[in-house]
């Protein structure tokens, strides 16, 4: 007889999907994941992306139904209060506090921190209760495997660390700023675009350098990774001078220059304190000779001509359509002016078409676009978008689409033909 239960159905799912991602964990000879500290990383393949995608999609069906609107909408109205919290954790860096192996008690922990038990306890009570810690016997805390990363990664501790407070701040300001016609909720709270906000406060915009890099590390998809594989560099002349418009931090192209010997680096960055600060704190004698930093401002035409590429890279989604046509136009002078075929290349990610992927990877893309929304006024772009940018900065550029292994990701190589 048929089975007719919904629920039933969704059940059958998670677990035929979980038997499958079971089965290719141990094809990849990878451990099964687990709560503790000592958790390992999942596989880096599309077979397991794809698992995760379906699994994520029917389990949260599942769990939907099973709870009722009622419900869903009580733990939604509540669910700044776990920001909340994790905002506490990030300001008295708990992440380090509580030690990466073994445990802590409530009272040595409140005494460090300066803090009172009972506050504390409750706002570390609501995170285990999700698995954000854990707490082995009553009244001692312990790292999960969702929270030791923040321990052992700085970037990634001041990824969440910049959105769980200036951007955080911002968020709660969005119809606000719709109401009195600003271009973002951050300039709504702050008073100021959130670039001019990290060249007023040094020490946040250090930090909101590190967090790019956490961020990289934490997005469904490497892209780094995914951006040295989706371009032939090594098929680039030796002494191919790279330019990185906008390169912030600059690790991606140090990533880059040490994957690729044949290619020297230009980082460019309008925010002359965080390149100053970056130099700071990384090592890059080994490819010292290969890698500069230079101060410019990505609306003005562009100084160095007769690059071998020219790269954009997550750039177009930080800004209005206005402003990305006029960003690529500052490019077209120095394309004129260097040899045929020399690319321009932007590497972003884009919207996926209507149910092209799963629910889950869908939303991660689309949190993305609102924090452009709220942070920038700026936007995701679907592929089509990405083109008529770039049909609108100059008409004589030739679009060549490549998508990498993961179609969230967009790799433009624009040549501009006379």
């Amino acid at each position: 007889m048929e089975n007719t239960s919904e629920l039933l159905k969704l059940a059958e799912q998670v677990q035929n999907l979980t038997a499958s991602l079971v089965s290719h964990l141990s094809e990849t000879n990878t451990p099964e994941p687990n709560f503790t500290p000592s958790s390992s990383e999942f596989p880096h393949t599309e077979t397991y992306k794809d698992l995760r995608g379906k699994l994520n999609d029917a389990a949260q069906d599942l769990l939907m139904l099973v709870n009722g609107a009622r419900i869903e909408a009580h733990l939604f109205a509540l669910s700044h209060n776990d920001l909340g919290a994790y905002q506490f954790v990030f300001d008295y860096d708990l992440s380090h506090k509580i030690p990466e192996e073994g445990s802590i008690s409530l009272p040595d922990l409140a005494s460090q921190i300066g803090v009172d038990e009972d506050r504390l306890g409750r706002m570390l009570r609501l995170l285990v209760s999700r698995r954000h810690f854990l707490e082995p016997e009553p009244g001692r805390f312990a790292h999960s495997s969702l929270t030791v990363l923040y321990a052992r990664d700085e970037s990634i501790k001041a990824a969440g660390d910049y959105q769980t407070e200036e951007q955080f701040q911002a968020s709660s300001d969005v119809a606000k700023s719709f109401r009195n016609g600003k271009k973002s909720a951050f300039e709504e709270r702050h008073g100021m675009t959130m670039f001019e906000y990290y060249k007023e406060n040094p020490s946040k915009g250090a930090r909101f350098a590190s967090a790019m890099r956490g961020i990289s590390k934490c997005t469904l998809i490497s892209l780094a990774t995914e951006l040295e594989n989706g371009f032939p560099w090594g098929n680039l002349d030796e002494n191919t001078k790279l330019v990185d418009i906008g390169g912030g931090s600059g690790h991606v192209s140090i990533a880059l220059a040490r994957t690729f010997p044949n290619l020297h680096v230009v980082v460019q960055d309008s925010n002359i304190s965080m390149l100053e600060e970056v130099q700071k704190n990384q090592d890059l004698s080994d490819i010292s000779s290969r890698f500069t930093w230079s101060n410019y401002d990505f609306f003005t035409p562009q100084p160095h001509v007769g690059a071998g590429a020219y790269l954009l890279r997550q750039i177009i989604h930080n800004w209005s359509d206005d402003d990305c046509v006029k960003i690529l136009r500052a490019v077209v002078p120095a394309l004129e002016k260097s040899p045929p075929g020399t690319p321009l290349l932007i590497n972003d990610s884009i919207i996926p078409a209507y149910r092209s992927t799963s629910r889950f990877e869908e939303h991660a893309l689309r949190q993305v676009d609102l924090l452009m929304m709220f942070s920038l006024g700026a936007k995701q772009r679907t592929q089509g978008e990405f083109e008529e940018l770039l049909k609108r900065a100059d008409p004589r550029l030739q679009v060549i689409f490549y998508p990498m292994v993961n179609e969230w990701l967009l790799n433009y190589f624009a040549d501009l033909v006379g």
